[in-house]
């Protein structure tokens, strides 16, 4: 598993330094977007503003970039913190 972290972009909002955990990591062919899949981690706050099953697009402190679905919002077992699973449109 590799840990960056990166901004989720919401529309005009911007969700700055979301803690990301990448369980796949794939670029897609003839494109600079990545095929991204794994966890964020949120606040109470910033997971007030995510939605399952809506795109998002996921810009890594890296560069790279994608478009992500959140498919589940828990609690990450830490002090009102949450962990939200992720994964490319497409896939299921």
């Amino acid at each position: 598993m590799h840990e960056i972290d990166g901004d989720l972009l919401i529309g005009g909002e911007r969700l700055k330094h979301v803690h990301v955990e990448l369980e796949e990591e794939l670029p897609l062919p003839g494109s600079r977007e990545w095929i991204l899949a794994g966890h964020m981690h949120l606040t109470p706050e910033q997971g007030v503003q995510v939605e399952t099953d809506r795109p998002y697009r996921l810009v890594l402190d890296d560069g790279r970039a994608a478009q992500v679905v959140v498919c589940r919002i828990s609690p990450d077992g830490k002090p009102d913190d949450l962990l939200a699973d992720f994964r490319a449109p497409d896939r299921q």
